[in-house]
Formats: structure tokens, C-alpha cells, sequence
């Protein structure tokens, strides 16, 4: 089993006691689903031999996209179908970030804000590109929800390909290796639309501006990533997943978890210990 998954099923009780009202439905069925995974013994399959009387009984995998046990096939398969979709030009990497002062609603409504965030992110992309070139452009996005250190921390990584589609014109249109779009600009539009859109959503509020001021300048970065693969790995182990990996996990103890992670500003590996109900809660 599982080092995540046997955490998860020593803390059952005390989770749901303390974070039980915290809980939405998704993460109930993730819960259920990993407990469960090549754990019930009412959901196995059964093999017999036609020729004698030999019976094999095997426990089923849950399926779950959150299950460390369930989904290196998943990965795999989606990372072959994206490599089969590259084009023979350069790739960008473009990173929507949103600021913690709105990082609240992904709390309490995840759903409808990382929604916006695809909608949004993938519109001012769009808008950009008929701006410069008057062309269609293809990109592939992935929500990230939380930093290496396991902080709600809601990104949006598009890989986009540096060519275009202009449709009057009826041409391909190649973009140049260095430069994509002005990160300045994507940012100011990037705050701009997502306020517009969180003010004419129904479920999503945003916070008072008195006692909660939002920063002026927002975080878009841009880079180049050559032809795009090696960025689509590093994507890849991010996207089926938990929140935290089996072999990251460095000891467990009855009150708290400790794992290791890849410091993003001094590229060392550090150690984090937090209470284990409460990783699990923000996580599931």
C-alpha cells in the first residue's frame, strides 16, 4: 500500500473531525476511492482456469486521478499523445499566476475560479496572437494548484507553439525562436480580465478591496523552451498525481508528515513537516 494512502487511512477518523465541514464532495470521492484502492475485497476480479480448478483473486485499482497507486499509465499515455501533437517549430512556456490575495477562492470555490482561470488565460493568448499576426494559435494548458512546498498556490503552465494559422490569408504564419508575447502586457491583461470575470461570475466574489489590497502588478512569466517536449515532461509528472508523492515523503510520524521538496529560489532540496490532517485536507 500506498505510504500516502496508509497515512490517509491512519488519520480517517481525526480528518474527518476536524476538517470533516471542509471537506467538498470531490474530495470525499477521492478519499473513498484511494482507501478502497487494491484494498476492498468486494472489488476484485476473479480468474479461474478452464482446464483445472485453480482460482486467482486480484484487487482492482481505484482509477482515481489523485491515487499514487493508479496513475503512471495514465501520465505515460498522455504525454505520448502530446508528443504526437508537436510541431517542428519552437515552444513558449507561459505561466499565469494568480496572487495570494485571491488565493481564498480557490478555497472555497475551487471549481468555478480554475474554470475562469482556463477561460481567461486561453482568451488573452488568443487576443494576442490576432493582435500581432492576425493568427489562430494552439497551446496545451495545465492547472498547477499548489507550490513545490505544498501551499495553495493557483498557476496555469501553457506550453504554446511559436506559429500560427492567419485564415484570411490562408497561411502558416512562423513566430520567431526568442520571443512569444510582452509578459508586461499579458499581465495587465491577465488582472484586468480576471477581475472583469470574477465580478460577473455568480459564485465568486471579490475580496474588499480596504482590507485586502491587490497588488497593481500580477506575475505572467514567459520563456522559451526549444521544441517543447522536455517541457511537456516536467508537466506530465504533475497531472495525475497527489499532492504528495510517495517518495517524497521522509517520515510519518502519528501527528505529522515530513517531505522533502525542490526550493524554487535556491534550487536546493528542503524539508517540510505539517500536521498530517491538515495536509490532507488542502490536498485531497
Amino acid at each position: 500500500m500506498s505510504r500516502f494512502i496508509e497515512l490517509l487511512l491512519a488519520n480517517q477518523q481525526a480528518l474527518e473531525q476536524q476538517y470533516g465541514h471542509r471537506l467538498s464532495t470531490d474530495k470525499r470521492c477521492a478519499i473513498a476511492a484511494m482507501l478502497s484502492c487494491r484494498h476492498e475485497p468486494k472489488q476484485a476480479a476473479h480468474w479461474s482456469c478452464q482446464h483445472c480448478q485453480h482460482v486467482e483473486q486480484h484487487p482492482l485499482f481505484c482509477g482515481n486521478r489523485h491515487c499514487p497507486q493508479c496513475q503512471h499509465t495514465t501520465t505515460t499515455t498522455w504525454l505520448a499523445r502530446q508528443q504526437q501533437k508537436l510541431l517542428p517549430v519552437h515552444y513558449f512556456m507561459v505561466t499565469f499566476t494568480l496572487p495570494s490575495q485571491l488565493r481564498d477562492l480557490a478555497r472555497k470555490n475551487p471549481k468555478a475560479l480554475y474554470a475562469l482561470m482556463f477561460m481567461v488565460s486561453s482568451a488573452v493568448l488568443k487576443a494576442f496572437a490576432l493582435r500581432k499576426n492576425n493568427t489562430i494559435i494552439g497551446f496545451t494548458s495545465v492547472l498547477h494548484t499548489h507550490s513545490r512546498a505544498r501551499d495553495i498556490h493557483p498557476h496555469i503552465h501553457i506550453i504554446v507553439a511559436s506559429v500560427g494559422y492567419n485564415p484570411d490569408k490562408q497561411v502558416w504564419v512562423k513566430g520567431s525562436k526568442n520571443y512569444l508575447f510582452n509578459h508586461f502586457a499579458l499581465s495587465d491583461v491577465w488582472r484586468a480580465k480576471i477581475f472583469e470575470a470574477i465580478i460577473n461570475h455568480p459564485d465568486l466574489t471579490l475580496p474588499d478591496r480596504a482590507t485586502t489590497p491587490i497588488p497593481e502588478k500580477w506575475v505572467v512569466h514567459c520563456k522559451k523552451v526549444g521544441y517543447g517536449l522536455p517541457a511537456l515532461k516536467d508537466l506530465s509528472k504533475y497531472l495525475y498525481r497527489g499532492v504528495i508523492a510517495d517518495k517524497d515523503i521522509t517520515n510519518i510520524s502519528s501527528s505529522s508528515i515530513t517531505f522533502e521538496y525542490k526550493d524554487s529560489n535556491t534550487n536546493k532540496l528542503t524539508q517540510r513537516t505539517l500536521r498530517s490532517a491538515q495536509r490532507l485536507t488542502e490536498g485531497a
